[in-house]
């Protein structure tokens, strides 16, 4: 008999229980990350220390945030204005900005603050094309020109405004994020994407299904402003490979608390994951510090 068997038999003779020859001892807990979206309202100066407590009394680890005007002149006065000044601190000390446009002589966006280590971040276009070709060059020059202390730039966009409505398509990002917890890496992806065309809207959705389909990172998160705000009936596409926090188990709930009459519905925020992340606690933070209120939801990687 083997030394190992005359071990064994010994302690079994003596009542004591040994761990599996071979076996690890050490358990694999499941992670929980925190893990918000909020929409900041732009056109308005904002408590933007207000906005970052909502989500840091949250314990929101991650986040996404969209209409963030970055060192611009959209509001008067001769200071440029950050959204995302207060939003740094101890507990936020990632804060990363990705612009979609410049605006006002600065620049107009989206940002993903993050309590967690970050690996690394990079900005991509989201699909656009053949919507606003036509009328980008006219855009570009009025937002980047516009200064309310200078009457002939807001007339002018004005005028651009009143003319084409909707046919001015905004170009939009989306962030993908690398954060790091308890040693798993998440790809998350934030977006802000178009009020202006359901049509062109689901051409967004169908490209980052393929982004994120192609993504070798195991967890993947994405997170944004999705402006469906035509009915539900779209998401859909995303059910097959990806788990929804708005709409889980026909559970809509409306993140934009404003007024507007063209929207039918104002579950317009989402929070989307790969299958093998478990979403619960989705639930929004009443506020009105916005006209969007945060959606918020623990994420279980499994």
């Amino acid at each position: 008999m083997k030394l190992t068997s005359k071990l064994a038999a010994a302690v079994l003779i003596a009542g004591i229980a040994l761990p599996s020859l071979g076996a690890s001892n050490s358990v694999s807990a499941d992670t929980t990350v925190e893990v918000g979206t909020y929409n900041l309202r732009a056109p308005k100066k904002n408590d933007t220390n207000k906005q970052r407590s909502l989500l840091q009394n949250a314990n929101v680890e991650v986040a996404g945030l969209q209409e963030i005007n970055y060192k611009n002149h959209r509001f008067s006065g001769q200071t440029k204005y950050n959204t995302l000044t207060n939003f740094k601190n101890d507990y936020y000390p990632s804060v990363i900005y990705a612009n979609a446009i410049n605006f006002a002589g600065g620049g107009y966006g989206i940002a993903t603050i993050s309590h967690l280590n970050v690996i690394g971040s990079k900005k991509h276009s989201v699909y656009s094309a053949k919507f606003n070709d036509k009328h980008l060059a006219a855009l570009r020059k009025a937002y980047n020109n516009f200064n309310p202390d200078k009457p002939k730039t807001v007339n002018a966009l004005d005028k651009l405004s009143a003319k084409y409505g909707t046919k001015l398509i905004e170009p939009r990002v989306y962030q993908r994020t690398i954060v790091e917890k308890d040693g798993k890496q998440i790809a998350f992806y934030n977006t802000h994407l178009s009020y202006e065309s359901t049509k062109l809207r689901h051409k967004q959705f169908k490209q980052l299904i393929n982004v994120m389909k192609k993504d070798k990172t195991e967890y993947k998160v994405l997170v944004g402003d999705f402006n469906e705000d035509q009915g539900t009936a779209g998401w859909k596409v995303f059910q097959k490979d990806f788990n929804l926090a708005n709409g889980q188990d026909g559970i809509w709930r409306d993140s934009f608390i404003g007024d507007d009459p063209t929207m039918k519905v104002n579950s317009i925020d989402n929070i989307i994951t790969s299958k093998n992340i478990e979403i619960s606690n989705v639930h929004t933070i009443m506020s009105t510090a916005s006209d969007h209120i945060p959606l918020v939801a623990t994420l279980t990687l499994k």
